[in-house]
């Protein structure tokens, strides 16, 4: 490490490269699996459209059980490489194997083929992130410092999702693949598989050689049970755990359609997919604003912020197809380009603050309950996430066969399209805002969070300090 920050170690301009760079590989791959797998499935390779939301919402449940495990294991594990490391690396294989099965099966594919390599890469994304996260906020314990981390991960993110975007627009021009079959044919979609199986294990190997693992500073074990106790007692974590709740059955609900609806209520085609890469493209230049602005007025004030704007112009949408439409619909493409732009540059704040907001959760949790265990605490995190992503896209996609929708027809139902319209942007709208309003209750300020470091710094002393004296 280089230099240091009140007493905190400072990671250099390379350390945050190579941590933060072993998330594109994942990004690439995570994003396509909400976007590209319900209309490549259903459109493409003719599964049933309500049994696919069904498969992803079965197999995000899996993670109710994979997440919590992991990250108890992975906060229990004694290696000469480290705690977190080791599952990374057992991760990589695991995600290899199930991207290139998932996004490039064979001529045949049935509901069991998607909900078994499904729950496959599900898991591997698990035995990957838990950990990783909580390498991550175990490198510093400074609330800028953290912010860095989260921030350069995130920067990092957003260039994967970029990948993912255009990746499949890429391949579909290579192959030659017919216009009408778009970024979730075969062709388009195949690319993000072996994308993922050739860049993780270079990402991986990069992180490993150049970040080290912080020193483990040995703590009292707790049960599980009452670990969750604890964690349930921890008010920050609970407003952290709410709103994240509300964010995420809201985003799985708009990206589980967001596909559909550019084809076929916007009826922009192919567009769709530039808008997707407008949206990224300005997170990547809005994201070193975020975490400046996170470190001024506070990161739940910023998250806030970011997230009034977003909804602001988001709330646009219904406008834009109403009216915009029938009388001037050249005009959509450029009215959903705005709008995706002003999200794009709101588009960071969430995801690199709120794990830097978790980081400082833990600390809490820490000294509450006297263990070390930020990959369990990201791992419930994730968990209850992965749960209601599960029921969004569960929800979401039935709904839309309920109101008579079908993904392999240009001639749907006002109805119908309305229900599209619906899970896109009205209930999402409705559940962000909610989210918002939970998290500008978050506690933790700079000042203490500094009075909690202080007092954790002095815990562990007092413990070393004791096992000296037992050793003598």
């Amino acid at each position: 490490m280089a230099g240091e920050e009140k007493g905190e170690p400072r990671l250099t301009g390379w350390q945050l490269v190579a941590y933060g760079q072993l998330v594109v590989p994942l990004a690439v791959i995570g994003l396509p699996v909400a976007v590209y797998i319900p209309p490549f499935y259903s459109s493409t390779l003719g599964l049933d459209l309500a049994a696919v939301g069904l498969i992803l919402m079965l197999a995000r449940i899996s993670d109710v059980i994979t997440d919590p495990l992991i990250g108890r294991l992975s906060d229990r594990t004694r290696t000469r490489f480290g705690r977190r490391r080791p599952w990374v690396l057992a991760g990589v294989p695991v995600m290899m194997a199930s991207a290139l099965m998932l996004f490039v099966p064979p001529g045949e594919v049935s509901n069991l083929y998607l909900l078994t390599w499904i729950a496959a890469i599900y898991l591997g994304y698990t035995l990957i992130t838990i950990p990783y996260g909580a390498w991550g906020a175990e490198l510093s314990g400074d609330y800028r410092e953290r912010n860095r981390i989260t921030g350069s991960r995130e920067m990092f993110l957003l260039v994967g999702l970029l990948i993912a975007i255009s990746a499949p627009i890429a391949g579909a021009y290579w192959s030659g693949a017919p216009a009408d079959e778009g970024a979730a044919g075969r062709a388009a979609v195949g690319v993000l598989g072996w994308l993922t199986a050739i860049m993780l294990p270079v990402c991986a190997l990069i992180a490993f050689s150049s970040v080290p693992e912080p020193k483990f500073h040995e703590t009292q074990s707790i049960p599980f049970r009452r670990g969750l106790r604890v964690a349930m007692k921890n008010g920050p974590f609970r407003i952290v755990l709410l709103s994240s709740i509300f964010g995420a059955l809201a985003g799985s609900i708009n990206i589980g359609v967001v596909i559909f609806f550019f084809e076929h209520v916007a009826e922009i085609g192919q567009a769709g997919t530039i808008l997707i890469f407008v949206l990224f493209v300005a997170g990547v230049l809005g994201s070193p604003f975020w975490v400046w602005l996170g470190g001024r007025i506070g990161k739940h004030r910023a998250i806030a912020v970011a997230g009034f704007a977003s909804m602001f112009v988001f709330a646009l949408v219904p406008l834009v197809i109403y009216m915009v439409k029938p009388s001037a619909p050249e005009l959509v493409l450029p009215c959903l380009v705005f709008i995706n732009i002003v999200q794009g540059l709101a588009l960071g704040a969430a995801p690199i603050l709120g794990p830097s907001i978790m980081a400082d959760v833990v600390d809490l949790d820490t000294i509450k309950s006297g263990e070390q265990r930020a990959a369990f605490m990201f791992a419930f995190l994730g968990m209850v996430r992965k749960t209601f992503e599960a029921m969004g896209v569960g929800i979401a996609l039935p709904i839309l066969a309920w109101a008579g929708f079908n993904a392999q027809s240009r001639e749907n139902s006002p109805e119908a399209l309305l229900a599209l319209l619906a899970m896109y942007c009205l209930v999402p709208l409705v559940l962000w805002l909610i989210s918002i309003a939970i998290i500008l209750r978050y506690p933790i300020t700079k000042e203490r969070q500094a009075r909690l470091r202080s007092a954790l710094e002095r815990r562990i002393e007092r413990r070393s300090e004791l096992r000296r004296l037992m050793a003598d």
